[in-house]
């Protein structure tokens, strides 16, 4: 496959080329790449149990994901980008211990499925998708850095994170909903989701710090519990980068 680089200008206004001929991209010095093979997994997740399988993506779905790459990188400085993620790949599909995924990340790549807007995959889907995975990415390269302690101390009396699977059990179940429930916020967790793992309660947040659901500024501001795990992981961000505030994420989207 060419490999190109291309700016955002030429990803965003440039149709006819991905739909004509699939590519390889550079946005931010990080690599966008289109096509599966099994080494863009790492080595330890081919064999059983994990079983990691993918599928090269449409040719009709590059052009959008593209766009959406574009916009996502495009809200987080060169240097984080470039300190903590090596690329991030658009497949048709992803599955993994029998599980088909949405998206997923290693070390240092964040991997998103893109199978059509009727299926699912809007814009906004592989947008939020990137946020919620290079979160964790952050999240391993900077342990030190967010207080879980105080993080814990804002779930519910008694509350215990319910998957040991880290999210895999929550999929299979069918519990792993990404709605906004106010029910849950009085308990300090925004979706059903983010009650199957520390790390995934982390991702929920951060995705709607990046790009908010509907709502989710509001839910904020009247659920105190959800408001201080805002404020834990806003300080997170903002110790790997000063420009990420409060200010900074309330009008992120509205420029």
């Amino acid at each position: 496959m060419k490999k190109i680089v291309l700016n955002a200008l030429v990803a965003l206004f440039s149709p006819f080329y991905f739909y004509a001929c699939p590519a390889d991209t550079s946005i931010k010095g990080i690599e966008v790449s289109f096509t599966y093979t099994k080494e863009i997994f790492p080595e330890s997740w081919q064999p059983a149990p994990v079983n990691a399988l993918g599928e090269t993506i449409a040719a009709s779905e590059i052009l959008r994901s593209a766009a959406a790459a574009v916009k996502a990188l495009n809200k987080y400085p060169e240097n984080v980008l470039t300190h903590n993620l090596k690329a991030v790949y658009f497949l048709k599909s992803l599955s993994f211990f029998g599980v088909g995924y949405g998206a997923t990340n290693s070390n240092d790549v964040v991997y998103i499925a893109s199978n059509g807007v009727a299926k699912g995959y809007t814009d906004f889907y592989l947008e939020k998708s990137f946020h919620h995975e290079f979160s964790s990415i952050l999240f391993r390269n900077y342990p030190s850095v967010l207080d879980t302690v105080e993080w814990k101390k804002a779930n519910g009396n008694d509350f215990d994170y319910n998957d040991p699977e880290n999210g895999v059990g929550a999929i299979r179940n069918k519990k792993s909903s990404e709605e906004l429930d106010t029910a849950l916020a009085r308990i300090g967790m925004l979706t059903q989701y983010a009650m199957s793992s520390l790390e995934n309660d982390i991702n929920t947040i951060a995705q709607n710090l990046f790009l908010p659901d509907n709502n989710f500024w509001d839910i904020t501001d009247h659920y105190p519990l959800i408001k201080k795990k805002i404020k834990l992981l806003i300080a997170f961000y903002n110790k790997i980068n000063p420009i990420f505030t409060e200010q900074y994420f309330r009008k992120i989207n509205t420029q």
